[in-house]
């Protein structure tokens, strides 16, 4: 029953909710052992437990003897297939390690102590269904439930199944669904209908190459491996639907959304839209629907101005893609939702477009809306929520607080209140720049948060520019006005240069953060609930955002592409000449590629952003900053002139997102997939996780850029930021790692690799 800032309702009829929600402290501890549904020393939930802390109060492995980890075992996540890189979290839950992997999304159960597998569950076939998901990945990992007698792991494939397994021994729960499975395409209101496809291709990312249905009488071409084989499924011609994060179970009820097609490079002007459902977690019926697009009569649909029923121009993704947290006390799930059709046009959806971009506070029993909040009124940055709602219970102002805490790739940083949704710090309506592109209409504010202050770039203004000496800040100042400029939320700007009212002023616009983050879902966010602080891992970057017609797409505008001629896309316009590039990425219109270094020096200043910041969320302070893994760049000065007597500073690590969980005593730092390369070692004494029975070595130290710094993983004292000890490990982390206790040993388990060189491997003490 609730608002984004500009729709607003009273909450006065939450208020005994808020009374029996501070004693939460006490009835998280039930019973039943359970702390945030999580058994401690276990690792129940992809964020570690329900409100997605990534925190263990596991300190057997500490600052003294961290860099003295071993590899235990390493086990082959390739066994059964490839994968385009592995970015999966798995579970520990009764003795048993419960991950996902592959691109099929294959379920497996790992003895902890030695890395054996102990059953898998690889005989699904979705056909083309697979072949053309929009997600074709391994997932983020799966979802683990207990009644104290049976188990289960629920699995969400790329085909769009679920699967409900038995975690003792791999089988299909015959009760659930047909077989142990559902299908997650039957229940949305559509009509299904046969599939077909006309080429053996995976699908393209931008919805070239799709299926189609089948033709009546239809058959499979074994030979050109084209035509209908009996998948069944919505009709393509709605778009496509996928899943690409694990659902979440509270109680009995099984909480799962879907993901849609990447909005790069869109070609139809709508899609299939989000959906939240709720399933019975024994039989697999389907209990309850939520529309993340209102329909009409739903509270929201006047934010979707040319209409809101699906089908309408612009209606489409909006998909609660990341990973969910719930609090059972409360009875809430807490949903990041995306955005709408496209990335980085909405001339065809006029409108807030809700509840796109929002935080939406679902019932769990009842699938009804207790609130939500936006935190982007009409998106046109892919800025996506891309990482689960953190949960906290903290004491503010004196008085006890439940709050619920959303980073996003935008850099900004978002804490409600998560009973009611209501703002704890102001957020303000802030004036925004508007779009010269043709036919968009912008928002004409965006909230802004007061505090916590961001952790990435937002934008590019004067006082971001390098200025070392002040010919450096005039060259600087003179390539940042290439593109348009601003603090935050800059629309892009017309490639073309053909703006609404004549020439547009600028054919490109700064993009800091870009679609990536900020935070994004390889990275994220920990929250200490013993000490209210809360550790954000995010990236900072520059880059430039453009628009331009794509000839043979339905929208308007889109990132420079050309998808004339590919299956699926629109006819080529009359009098089109293919233009010189061809199509595809660019397709011959090229995006504009603004300079944004000097001598190879960025004109973006490094300061204090992205890496890994600590807030204290009592007040909604910074605590302490350090870049991913702690690292420098030491970086010589170019031979130019213009570079005479300036010192430039060094430059922190901060291309890649940090992997973050928490400990008793630790902030344990993967450094993700974009590593430490050719980066200077840093601080602290370093390890090297040798094989089980073998010895640790090695030291660290500071220095200048210079050899390639092998894969580590690193501990920081989590109260003062300071590094404290490191190891080497077998290669980057890809994914967060997770901790567990198994038979009196702490184990620290990481993804890595991609391909057919994907693995997960476990580390402990000698």
């Amino acid at each position: 029953m609730t608002h984004s800032p500009r729709h607003r309702l009273a909450f006065l009829a939450l208020a005994v909710m808020a009374i029996a929600g501070f004693t939460a402290a006490l009835s998280a501890r039930q019973g039943s052992g359970l702390v945030r549904g999580n058994k401690p020393g276990e690792w129940r939930f992809w964020g570690g437990d329900a409100w997605a802390t990534r925190y263990s109060p596991l300190d057997q492995i500490n600052a003294s003897n961290f860099s003295q980890l071993q590899v235990a075992w390493q086990w082959n996540a390739a066994q059964d297939g490839e994968d385009e890189y592995y970015r999966t979290t798995p579970l520990f839950a009764n003795g048993r390690i419960l991950t996902v992997a592959t691109t099929r999304r294959y379920a497996y159960a790992i003895d902890p102590a030695t890395g054996n597998t102990l059953w898998k569950w690889n005989t699904l076939d979705e056909g083309i269904r697979y072949k053309k998901a929009p997600r074709q990945f391994a997932g983020r990992g799966l979802a683990y439930w207990t009644d104290g007698n049976n188990e289960r792991v629920v699995v969400a494939t790329p085909g769009y199944h679920m699967v409900s397994l038995d975690a003792k021994t791999g089988r299909p729960d015959p009760r659930f669904g047909k077989n142990g499975i559902v299908d997650l395409q039957v229940g949305l209101g559509y009509p299904i209908v046969p599939l077909a496809v006309d080429d053996s291709g995976d699908l393209v990312i931008s919805e070239e190459s799709p299926l189609r249905a089948a033709k009546p009488g239809e058959k499979w071409d074994p030979v050109r491996k084209i035509g209908a084989d009996g998948q069944v499924g919505i009709d393509p011609a709605n778009g496509q639907i996928a899943i690409s994060s694990p659902p979440i179970i509270v109680g009995n009820t099984i909480i799962v959304g879907n993901s849609s097609m990447h909005g790069y490079y869109p070609i139809r002007k709508h899609n299939i839209p989000g959906f939240v459902r709720g399933f019975d977690i024994k039989t697999g019926k389907q209990l309850w629907k939520f529309n993340l697009v209102p329909q009409p009569g739903e509270y929201g649909c006047d934010t979707w101005k040319l209409g809101c029923k699906i089908g309408s121009s612009g209606v489409g993704k909006v998909d609660p893609w990341a990973p969910y947290s719930v609090d059972a006390e409360l009875g809430l799930v807490y949903i990041p939702v995306g955005m709408p059709v496209a990335d980085e046009y909405g001339g065809h959806r006029p409108g807030d477009n809700l509840f796109a971009n929002s935080i939406v506070a679902i019932d769990v029993k009842t699938g009804l809306r207790k609130w939500h909040y936006q935190l982007v009124h009409h998106d046109i940055w892919d800025y996506d929520n891309s990482m689960v709602p953190n949960l906290l219970d903290v004491t503010i102002d004196g008085k006890p607080r439940k709050i619920v805490a959303q980073t996003t790739k935008d850099g900004l940083f978002y804490v409600l209140d998560r009973i009611t949704g209501e703002p704890i710090w102001p957020i303000v309506e802030t004036p925004v720049q508007q779009s010269e592109v043709p036919g968009e209409v912008t928002a004409p504010t965006q909230p802004i948060p007061s505090r916590p202050a961001a952790y990435s770039h937002t934008g590019l203004t004067e006082a971001d520019l390098i200025d070392y000496t002040p010919a450096i800040k005039d060259s600087a100042l003179k390539l940042a006005r290439q593109c348009r400029m601003g603090p935050y939320f800059i629309p892009p700007s017309p490639a073309d240069g053909r703006g609404a009212n004549g020439p547009a002023q600028y054919r490109c616009s700064w993009y800091a953060p870009g679609a990536s983050g900020g935070v994004n879902i390889d990275g994220g966010s920990a929250v200490d609930p013993e000490t209210g602080m809360m550790y954000v891992g995010a990236q900072a970057g520059l880059s430039t955002a453009a628009v331009q017609k794509d000839p043979c797409s339905e929208i308007e505008y889109t990132s420079p592409h050309n998808s004339c001629g590919a299956i699926g896309a629109l006819p080529p316009p009359p009098g089109y000449v293919a233009p010189a590039g061809g199509t595809g990425r660019g397709g011959g219109f090229g995006r504009v590629a603004a300079v944004n270094n000097i001598d190879g020096i960025s004109i973006l200043k490094p300061k204090e952003l992205g890496g890994i910041t600590a807030y204290d969320m009592t007040t909604g302070d910074k605590k302490w900053w350090a870049p991913n893994g702690n690292y420098w760049r030491d970086v010589p000065r170019p031979a130019g002139s213009i570079w005479a007597g300036a010192t430039i500073p060094r430059q922190p690590n901060n291309g890649s997102q940090p992997q973050l969980i928490v400990t008793k005593t630790l902030l344990i730092n993967g450094t993700g997939r974009g590593g430490m390369t050719n980066q200077p070692a840093s601080g602290a004494g370093g390890g090297r996780a040798g094989g089980a029975g073998g010895a640790g070595g090695g030291a660290g130290g500071r220095g200048a850029a210079g050899p390639v710094v092998p894969p580590q993983l690193y501990a920081f004292d989590k109260a003062t930021g300071k590094l404290v000890s490191s190891v080497q490990i077998p290669a980057t982390t890809s994914a967060v790692p997770m901790t567990f206790l198994h038979q009196g040993k702490q184990y620290i388990v990481f993804a890595s690799g991609a391909g057919s060189n994907t693995r997960l491997t476990a580390l402990r003490l000698p």
